[in-house]
Parts: structure tokens; sequence; C-alpha cells
């Protein structure tokens, strides 16, 4: 809910806006009782998910005749009449849009934006095709210096959609304004580029930028958002599950954005927003045999032809594929008696073996020591986080993080390595031994008080002890692999009534339920399902491949694996996929076809079908 200014509106308040009867609830600004009611009054500044600040003055309304308020920041109350669509109030909004025509350059179509740009829109709106005021705007170089982000701040109207969306969405605090009067401006960081600064290019400013001073170059002059087509489908970059809206025109991606009803509040990441459209590797379409393309099923009976007479099997399959994927593969593979490996599956499997066990001896449920939400986060007094490398791994979850320490939650990291959330922990312990043992005596400074540790304990662990008599999350992530700290955390979150938020590297947290196995040490053959891995994802099945006499590789585009692989078969890039995915709260997600695929392919898991059934 919006912040208004004035007081909170009374419980079921009656209003009227332009001679209709308005119904508000309490606390609602006019804006939002507006919105309910379909009645558009005119903003820029305004965003959903975001504080209101009423900077760009759009919003002004006549209320009761006698003053004018910014319905953004206006509580409703009881009685009041409001006027949006008067003469006095349109010719303020011109004159306002037209210093904002002057004051910087917004010659529409020089612009990445025009035909998608609010203010160009609101121009149109107020029936505007020129400017009174004389043109001054200064000659500001675009800041190219991030490899997914431009900010041209001649575009910029100083609405603080950016600043507020990196400070109450992100929680990163890298955009801020500087100076003062014609002269302000938005600055990042201590004044320096976007690429030397703290951004953390989630791309989450870009999607909130009301004109065309945010862009990312991966999608400028790609086409306009009224000729796209828009699919909602879910990201399998991390176990978070976050929706992307994927702007499709003539048959290829536009841009992704975040959808904002979605589990993260449209919050996307690098990887999310930027990386599935960054890859320029080369696609594969026609399956090749030592290095010659051949048919389709050439290929196939030259893998089911190697499969079967091999001395030994080693599978491993990409974690980005659906569930349906997955367990096509394990059956596939299983015919030809394949050891089996997945991503993630090994700590999901013991995460689960924890659970079971804790549930019996504890008689508690599983359900009630994991989080409902990301938001559950945010309402914690207090948050425990075992291993920072969440801000790489799952870095929607590392702003809710952020988000939470900004507000008055305690935050505490517990590293081995680099805290990469230091500057907002106010408690930061450096391991030098397991993650069990800081634990444990955590847990016993909450059962038995501090005279529970030992000589020599560090300080910060009473500090997080004592912590804990509030509501504290316990957040778990990729590093933590082995059973005794497991043990220790959940049944800490069992004893003292609390949550864990567990990250493990599986990207599709599904992995625990497929069986997978051991890989041998003397297999000769390797039949790797890598689908779109890209770089440090592709360093295990390259080194499978190279063990092996014999690599079957199931690729989308062409790499290093593809290169020394003696069969490749095409697979299905990641918007032609379509399945469910489980996120890390364990709930199913949907993949949508994006696009419809590109080569002979249209189904991973008829392909794989076609293996076991010549197994069979």
């Amino acid at each position: 809910m919006s912040k208004a200014t004035q007081s909170e509106a009374e419980t079921g308040v009656t209003l009227e806006i332009d001679g209709q009867e308005v119904q508000a609830r309490d606390g609602q600004t006019i804006l939002e009782a507006a919105k309910e009611a379909d009645i558009d009054i005119p903003t820029l500044c305004e965003h959903a998910n975001l504080s209101n600040v009423g900077a760009c003055r759009m919003c002004l309304v006549e209320v009761d005749g006698e003053r004018n308020e910014t319905a953004c920041t206006t509580a409703a109350q009881d009685g009041m009449e409001i006027s949006v669509e008067t003469d006095e109030l349109w010719t303020h909004r011109r004159t306002m849009l037209e210093m904002m025509f002057a004051d910087q350059n917004h010659y529409c179509m020089y612009c990445e934006m025009e035909g998608d740009c609010e203010l160009e829109d609101m121009f149109n709106r107020a029936g505007l095709d020129s400017s009174r005021v004389p043109l001054e705007y200064p000659d500001i170089e675009p800041d190219a210096s991030n490899e997914y982000i431009t900010m041209d701040l001649d575009r910029c109207i100083s609405c603080g959609r950016c600043v507020r969306t990196c400070d109450e969405i992100v929680g990163n605090g890298t955009l801020n304004f500087g100076n003062r009067g014609r002269e302000t401006t938005i600055v990042v960081d201590d004044d320096v580029s976007l690429g030397e600064s703290s951004c953390v290019s989630c791309g989450s400013c870009v999607q909130a930028c009301p004109t065309g001073a945010l862009y990312s170059p991966l999608s400028a002059y790609k086409g306009r958002e009224r000729n796209c087509e828009v699919e909602t489908t879910t990201c399998s970059e991390c176990s978070v599950g976050c929706e992307l809206d994927v702007y499709t025109n003539s048959g290829r991606i536009v841009k992704i954005e975040g959808n904002e009803d979605g589990p993260a509040d449209g919050q996307l990441c690098e990887m999310g927003r930027f990386e599935l459209l960054a890859d320029g590797r080369e696609r594969l379409v026609e399956p090749q045999v030592d290095g010659e393309t051949v048919s389709l099923e050439d290929a196939i009976d030259r893998a089911s032809a190697t499969l079967a007479g091999a001395n030994g099997v080693n599978a491993f399959a990409s974690d980005r594929l659906p569930t349906e994927t997955l367990e096509a593969f394990s059956e596939a593979l299983a015919a030809y008696d394949a050891s089996l490996e997945i991503p993630g599956a090994e700590r999901a499997t013991l995460e689960s073996e924890v659970l079971s066990a804790l549930e019996a001896e504890l008689d508690v449920e599983t359900a009630d020591l994991l989080v409902d939400s990301l938001h559950d986060l945010e309402d914690s007094d207090t948050l425990v986080v075992y291993d920072t490398g969440i801000v790489e791994s799952h870095p929607v979850v590392a702003s809710y993080v952020r988000r939470a320490a900004n507000g008055e939650t305690t935050l505490v990291t517990i590293d081995d390595g680099e805290d990469r959330l230091e500057r907002f922990a106010d408690h930061s312990i450096e391991l030098a031994a397991p993650a069990a043992t800081v634990t444990e005596q955590v847990t016993d400074v909450f059962e038995g008080g501090t005279e529970a540790l030992a000589d020599g304990t560090v300080e910060d662990i009473v500090d997080v002890s004592l912590q804990l008599s509030g509501d504290a999350t316990f957040v778990l992530g990729p590093a933590v692999e082995d059973a005794e700290t497991m043990v220790d955390i959940f049944g800490l979150a069992a004893t003292s009534d609390n949550e864990v938020l567990s990250l493990g590297p599986g990207r599709n947290s599904a992995v625990a339920n497929v069986p997978t196995d051991d890989l041998e040490t003397d297999a000769d053959v390797a039949y790797l399902l890598a689908a779109d891995d890209r770089d440090d994802d592709l360093d295990r099945s390259i080194e499978l491949a190279r063990e092996a006499d014999t690599a079957i590789v199931h690729a989308t585009r062409a790499s290093a694996l593809t290169e020394i692989a003696d069969v490749v078969i095409p697979a299905l890039d990641w918007f032609e996929r379509e399945g469910t995915i489980v996120d890390a709260d364990g709930e199913d997600r949907a993949i949508e076809r994006v696009l419809d695929p590109r080569g002979e392919i249209d189904s991973d898991r008829e392909l794989l079908a076609d293996l076991q059934e010549v197994a069979a």
C-alpha cells in the first residue's frame, strides 16, 4: 500500500471523483481509490510497489473546490469531492510538461523509447505538439559503461522511480539524487560510472523508468511493446522461480521484464533479465556424428547403438530443465543401465533425509520449518544467512535480505570467505570451522544461556543467540552441503519455532525426486543433456566427456562441449521448452513455450522416449 502524507482515511469512506461515487478502504490514497474505480488520474512518478512522493505533479487534483493536492500522497477522506479533469488542472499539467521538455532532450524520433514512453503518452494526452519554453537542456553523454544498462540522463525527468526502485525493491542504494534545483540529477554511488559502481545489473531501474533515460542495449530498437506478443513463463536460472514476461516480435525476443504479479513482485536479476538474451553462441539445429551433419534418425540410431554396446554409461543432465524432461531422461537412460548425475540432487536428497529424520525425532511438520514466501524475510526480527554466495547464486533473495536489513531486521551473516553482505550486516562472522560449529554454539546459548559457551568462543555468537528471542529466519546458501550443519540449523529452527529458507545449488528443486547415482569411474560412454548450459555450468559435462571414450551431447548451442562430442543432438532452448519446475518453496511453476522451436526437434521428451523405445 502506498504511503499517504495525510492522516489515514476512515474505514469505509465514500468520496466523489468527477461526479462518480467511489468507495475507498482504510488508508487508501485518492489515486488508489481512483484506480480501483477505473478512473484514470494522470501520473508519471507513481509506480507499483514503490512509495509515492508526488514529484511529477501530474496527479494534482482539486479537493472540495478549495485546494489542489497530489492524489498519490493524499489519503482519501469521507465526503471528499475530487475533480481531475478541470481546465485549470490541465493548464498546470501542460506547463509542467513543457518545462520537462525544455529541461532535457526529449526529441522522440531519436529516442529508443519512442512509442513506449510514458512522457510521450502524457504529451499526447495533454494535446501538446510543441513547447513554448526555450530549450536549455545540457548535452549529457550517455553512460554505456555497464554491459546491460545504458543511462542517458538527457532523457531523465527526475521522477525518482529508479532511485526508489534501487532502494526500496533491490535494497542496494546505488542510485540517488545529486545537486539541487535545476542542477538536480541522478548520481551513481559517489558520482562514478554505472560500470564502476555497486550496481548489481538486475535491470529493475530499467523496467521502472518511464522514459528513455535507462534502457538495455540488448533490446534497443528491436520493437515497441504495442507490436509485441507477451508470454509469461518461469525463470530457471535459480530456484526462486521468478516469473518472466517475455516480449516477442516477428519470431524473436525483444526484451524480458519481471511479472509484477509473480512471486518476486516483478523483480528479476542479471541472469533472468539479461543473460538469457545475451547468449550469442551459435544455435544448433542439425544433428552431427563425428563432425558430419546427419539426419535426426541417424543420430538417434548412432546414440542408441553406442549406449547399447557400452560397458558403462555415465549420464548428466542440466538442472535448468523442466521436471518432466528430467524424469524422461532418467527413465530413458535407466533402460541402458546408466548412472545419472544432476547438479543439486545430492544436496536436495540430503536435505530431504534430514527433514524426515527431524519430523520423526522432534514431531514437527516440514512445512512448518520452511518459509512460505520471500516476504517472510522482511517480516523477521532476525535473519541469519549461512553462505553469502546467494548474492551471486540467488540475487533476488539477496535483494529481500538487503531490504530487510535496511529496515528493522537484524542481519547476521556467516561465511568462510568473502562476506558479500557485510555492509548490510549487523554481525558478520567469518568461519574458521564448519558452519555446524557456529550453529551448535548458537543453539547452546539459545537453550542454556551464555554460560554454555566454551572459552574462546567468538563474542558475536552471543549477540546472534540473544537476537533469536524474536522471529528469526535462517537462510541456507548453496555452499551448505554437510549433514551436520543442516541438522543443527533445521533443529535450531524447530526448537526455537522459527523458519528456514533453503537455497541449494539445484535450479529445479524437483531433482530430489529424480533417481540419481554415483557415477562410474570406468564408464566408456557419457550421455550429456547439457541443454542451454553455459560458461562454468559446462565444466562438469566437459570433464565427463573427456573421461569417456564416446560422448553423446544433447545441447542447444555450440560450445567447447559440442566440439569434443562424438554425437551432437540439438536440444530446445529455454524459450521453446514447456513443463514445470519446483521452486525453493516447493511450489510447481509453469514453464510456458514462448516461441516455436527453430529446428526439427519439437520436444526433448519425445526424442528421449525414442531412445528408450530402441533400448526396449
